[in-house]
């Protein structure tokens, strides 16, 4: 299993941030779009590092086009020489129509076509023939020289990886069917992964004639950890406050649902549109943030309980600590696993 990170701290630290990491020992770097750009820290990781992977996770797929995205994670990969991968997720409606003012419908069959274009472009750059892909979302049928790079860029590589994010069985089956790895939402839980998310990729790789053990499965497991109980109070609180956020989203309802916590949903939801924030953290009861994350009070133990929690389910582990935390205890934690 291997362990990753997901560095947040901006352009004027990431090849700081990028080098810290790749000497702590970690696997791999990830990024996320949330106030800036998920592509561009990835750059500068690069240039300050020479094996860690890099990838996005998430890059909001419906905010761009296939050729954008394809032009993008190929110069990515050629610039990292290979270590790159393209990770996107579909980010909910709301979002795409009114933040972004991009076309929504369907996001599941959406997502299927979107990595088939993006595949269709690279084939042309790498074969150099034409092309002429015609999905149902996307059609891409035009490609003059002037505009391929050259197949030269990422030979020995190819192309970087694509991962697909999701919850839900329809968006995971695709992931399953057309993608070469998948990621795991923060707010689910051991059980949740086995017994809704493997099934559902296992579907999805079956119908492409592949088999489960050809996907990629990557996890950000959330880790409350500190240096003392005040530490690791403050740390458990803001997870849940994180928690009851992704509880208010309906598309994470199916994780309460097994965890028969059905009503609670709704009632985050009606409480997130009110402004009660603060109450809607006292909902999360501390069986349901236990069975979300893992307390760290001694890193050899935490290890342990992270072994036993994923080991067999995921390949790639990353520590989620939605507050501040010092990379040395985390870099401690990643050594005793």
């Amino acid at each position: 299993m291997k362990i990753d990170t997901t560095l947040t701290g901006g352009l004027a630290t990431m090849g700081k941030d990028a080098a810290a990491a790749e000497a702590a020992g970690y696997a791999g770097i990830w990024t996320f779009e949330g106030a800036h750009d998920p592509f561009l820290p990835l750059l500068l990781a690069a240039e300050h590092t020479d094996r860690v992977e890099l990838g996005t996770s998430i890059a909001v797929a419906f905010a761009r086009n296939p050729m954008v995205l394809a032009t993008i994670a190929w110069d990515l990969q050629a610039f990292s020489h290979g270590r790159f991968v393209l990770g996107l997720g579909s980010q909910i409606r709301a979002h795409i129509t009114r933040r972004y003012s991009m076309p929504w419908s369907r996001p599941a069959d959406r997502m299927r076509d979107m990595v088939l274009a993006v595949r269709a472009i690279w084939e042309s750059w790498e074969q150099g023939g034409g092309l002429d892909y015609r999905g149902e979302f996307y059609q891409h049928t035009l490609m003059p020289p002037l505009f391929k790079p050259a197949p030269s860029e990422v030979e020995g590589f190819g192309p970087p990886p694509i991962y697909l994010a999701g919850v839900g069985p329809r968006m995971t089956t695709v992931a399953g069917e057309v993608a070469d790895g998948f990621m795991s939402h923060p707010f689910c839980t051991p059980k949740f992964l086995r017994e809704v998310t493997l099934p559902a990729l296992e579907l999805g790789a079956r119908r492409a004639q592949k088999s489960l053990g050809d996907i990629v499965i990557h996890h950000s497991a959330m880790v409350a950890i500190g240096r003392s109980d005040s530490e690791i109070a403050s740390a458990r609180q803001a997870i849940r406050k994180q928690l009851a956020f992704y509880g208010s989203t309906p598309a994470y309802w199916p994780i309460l649902e097994l965890h028969d916590r059905a009503e609670l949903g709704p009632r985050l939801k009606d409480m997130s549109k009110a402004g009660g924030w603060d109450g809607m953290t006292d909902l999360i009861d501390d069986a349901f943030l236990d069975a979300v994350a893992i307390t760290v009070t001694d890193p050899a133990q935490a290890a342990a309980q992270l072994h036993e929690r994923y080991d067999g389910i995921v390949e790639r582990l990353g520590f989620n600590t939605p507050y501040k935390v010092d990379p040395a205890l985390l870099a401690e934690l990643l050594r005793e696993f």
